[in-house]
């Protein structure tokens, strides 16, 4: 029923939607909405209809089941004279009548609940007691025939019907009895697979804590390698008259970087795979650290300023790390 008052909110939400300047495209979907809301109440109702018109006859089966078991027989077990077998036989021809009725209903009710737009686990559970209840119903016509057998009630080929409705019986039983078997296998197989996703599950978060581990080292190693290899291409310059470079102590007593408290931040960093040329802007140049003669070049621009040129930076750099220029 959930789905008819869906469709009954909807078509009051276009309604309203509507009554606020909705145009014929609001129209039409509240008619489409209506009717489609019209076509599954009716298709309810002919549910619960067949259902009540089901259980009707399970009451006249039961009425006609009554009236037979109350006809009184002889002391000697044989039928009074009164009672004309044919009442019995007619009974029973009503009862397997409303018996097959009542097996095509339940039938047709299923085939109706398979439309995705009747389900409802309420009716699957109403049409599973109305079929448990025929089952009963079979079994209790089997076991009055046999009654009216001993007591030599003859009802002819009703007899062999009732027979054939009890074969029908035990195998839509045992047929259910197979399902169920199948059903609670599945169920194992199920939860069997729900367990191994579950390990799969696990699993793949311990395999991605060890990557996260795993990437967080390697980011940790390439960060301790760049460093390294930072330190390792680094060196440092500076360039400056005499006057300047004493006053940051860089140049004391004729010595470079002789005082621990040299003034490093005069310095200009660099990363020696990349500078290889470093422009003095004066004409006239002294380097004061050591670098191998051959690893440098002193080059003169048109307008005579020396710019350093580093031929070889491993041997350049190879003595000390630091640089120092005095300029004029």
């Amino acid at each position: 029923m959930k789905k008819i008052m869906f469709l009954a909110c909807a078509t009051l939400l276009v309604c309203a939607a509507c009554q606020n300047g909705g145009g014929n495209k609001e129209k039409e979907l509240i008619d489409s909405l209506t009717n489609a809301n019209t076509m599954l109440k009716n298709g309810y109702d002919d549910l619960i209809s067949t259902i009540n018109d089901i259980n009707a006859g399970f009451s006249q089966i039961t009425a006609a089941e009554d009236r037979i078991s109350n006809i009184t027989f002889e002391e000697n077990g044989e039928l009074k004279s009164d009672v004309p077998t044919k009442n019995i036989r007619e009974n029973m021809e009503f009862i397997i009548q409303i018996l097959e009725d009542n097996k095509t209903k339940i039938k047709q009710l299923e085939d109706k609940l398979g439309d995705s737009n009747y389900s409802s686990e309420q009716l699957l559970k109403m049409v599973d007691a109305l079929k448990s209840q025929m089952q009963d119903k079979q079994k209790e016509i089997q076991d009055l025939k046999n009654q009216l057998q001993e007591k030599n009630v003859q009802i002819g080929k009703m007899g062999e019907r009732i027979d054939q409705l009890q074969v029908e019986n035990d195998s839509v039983k045992t047929e259910n009895e197979a399902v169920k078997t199948e059903n609670e296998t599945v169920k194992a197989e199920n939860q069997t697979v729900k367990a191994e996703n579950e390990a799969v599950k696990t699993e793949n978060e311990a395999v991605k804590a060890e990557n996260e581990a795993v990437k967080k080292e390697n980011e940790h190693k390439e960060t301790v390698l760049a460093n390294q290899d930072a330190q390792i291409n680094t060196a440092y310059y500076v360039f400056g008259t005499k006057k300047e470079l004493k006053e940051h102590k860089i140049l004391a007593d004729g010595e470079i970087l002789s005082k621990v408290d040299f003034d490093k931040s005069y310095f200009t960093k660099i990363d020696i795979r990349n500078t290889t040329t470093i422009r003095l802007y004066s004409k006239s140049v002294n380097l004061l650290s050591n670098h191998p003669a051959g690893s440098y070049s002193l080059l003169k621009d048109p307008a005579g300023d020396i710019t350093l040129k580093i031929n070889s930076p491993a041997d350049f750099w190879s003595l000390t790390r630091y640089l120092v220029i005095k300029v004029k």
